[in-house]
């Protein structure tokens, strides 16, 4: 199960949500139930491609044990070794909701209709952007010189290009990206001593985002309006309609989280919470404003027949041609739109979005101006990707590259390593067997001669599909 690099003293809070569910499913196998539905979801989060074929071994012999399993994975091996693939769909959030298939892998491969069905059967088009032919000289050079089990490791990162970062869990990739560059070059920028483990750091680049798929804010009131500029806009548009003026309604008003324009029974989250003794509290829709957050009297502001609360309604694709002569309002939905959210309602609460959602919608903010002196650093983020959602997030990260972004992902994903203009694999296996790197180069270029198993992986995955 991937998980020969922990130690048996290992505390149990400082692993990871796949670890735990994998430590959970050697017990349960140790255990030799019969007769119990099984509910994984997404196992295959950290494991790299090596590992997955021990995870369904161990699948399979639960199954042969006289248990079923469900599988809820993106994951193009597992879903091939399924007995029967129920495929839900076609999009997401009100576009999803359907059964699109339910049949074995064979039968799902023969179907034109299926998302999933050109990945089983090696006709999908891997390749989300183009490219580069050759590895930018001009580098973010480092090495790390004992940390963990990194052991004098030289690293280089091509500026303005896609860097993979791979290898099995424990070889040390977020001891060298996310626990040595990541610090490194943020002590740079505060001109504040670099970490004891970096050595003959050469980086022009002094800013660094970290972007993960958490959840983005933990409160209600958090919305894609006011997570964007959008909300702002549009309390200063309602506030200039000539009733705001003569009830001398400022943007202010036009804020649910200020009580002048809040609800006065919800304060503005469009809930209620009842304190139920002995049981935990129950959440209910306002019986006031129906979960509209907005006091009447801010109703009755129209701009174009709507009320600030119809256009919190909107999604992106209804909201772009309504506020088509709003520039401010319509360059933030266009660029929704670019990354793949136009399907989500512009008042749709930010803790509820999935972790490709909030992942993408971090990224809004930075799509709109030069990024020539950042550096990105995307941890896992292909984790709960469908695979033609791994291809929205790549043509995204090209925007980003585009405003001169230079961009690492720590990914076990192979149809995002493809897309990797440089790789460097970190091995040979976890533990005291990695913290080396035992390839580097253009992914295209490694797969001819093979020289770590992650590259072996790929050049089999690889074999299956057409790149064009």
């Amino acid at each position: 199960l991937g998980l020969d690099y922990l130690t048996m003293e290992r505390a149990g809070n400082t692993l990871s949500t796949g670890e735990l569910q994998r430590i959970q499913l050697a017990r349960t196998l140790r255990t030799e139930t019969t007769g119990v539905l099984y509910v994984l979801d997404e196992p295959s989060i950290g494991l790299h491609p090596a590992n997955v074929t021990g995870l369904i071994k161990v699948l399979r012999k639960l199954v042969d044990q006289g248990n079923s399993l469900v599988v809820v994975d993106h994951n193009v091996d597992i879903i091939k070794a399924a007995d029967e693939i129920i495929e839900i769909g076609p999009g997401s959030g009100e576009q999803g909701g359907q059964i699109l298939d339910q049949d074995s892998p064979e039968e799902i491969k023969k179907d034109k209709q299926s998302l999933i069905a050109p990945y089983l059967n090696g006709k999908a088009h891997l390749m989300a952007r183009k490219v580069s032919d050759q590895v930018n000289s001009d580098q973010i050079s480092f090495e790390v010189e004992d940390y963990f089990n990194l052991k004098d490791v030289q690293a280089g990162i091509p500026l303005n290009q896609l860097t993979s970062v791979t290898g099995f869990s424990g070889a040390g990739k977020t001891s060298l990206i996310l626990d040595s560059l990541v610090p490194a070059i943020k002590a740079q920028d505060k001109s504040e001593p670099l970490p004891k483990q970096i050595k003959n750091f050469d980086c022009p680049i002094n800013n660094v985002v970290s972007v993960d798929a958490s959840p983005i804010g933990k409160s209600t009131r958090s919305t894609v309006a006011t997570y964007t500029s959008i909300m702002d806009n549009l309390r200063k548009l309602f506030a200039k309609q000539s009733l705001a003026k003569e009830k001398h309604y400022t943007p202010s008003y036009f804020s649910y989280n200020n009580k002048e324009g809040a609800c006065p029974t919800c304060g503005g989250t469009g809930i209620v919470t009842l304190d139920i003794q002995f049981l935990p509290d129950m959440q209910q829709t306002c019986p006031t404003c129906h979960g509209d957050r907005y006091n009447p009297g801010i109703q009755k502001i129209k701009w174009h027949d709507m009320s600030i609360v119809d256009v919190l309604n909107l999604d992106v694709n209804e909201a772009i041609p309504v506020f088509k002569r709003v520039p401010k309002i319509e360059r933030d939905l266009q660029l929704l739109k670019e990354v793949g959210l136009d399907y989500l309602h512009l008042g749709e609460s930010t803790p509820t979005l999935s972790g490709g959602e909030a992942q993408r919608l971090k990224l809004v903010t930075h799509l709109s101006h030069k990024q020539d002196d950042t550096l990105f650093v995307f941890d896992e983020p292909t984790i709960g990707l469908h695979p033609l959602d791994v291809k929205v997030l790549v043509e995204v990260m090209q925007k980003l590259l585009d405003q001169g972004a230079t961009i690492i992902t720590i990914t076990h994903d192979l149809n995002l390593v493809v897309n990797a203009d440089y790789m460097l694999d970190l091995g040979p296996q976890g533990g005291e067997n990695g913290g080396r790197i035992v390839a580097q180069g253009r992914p295209l270029e490694l797969i001819k001669d093979p020289q770590s198993l992650t590259v072996e992986y790929l050049a089999n995955y690889l074999k299956q599909f057409n790149l064009d």
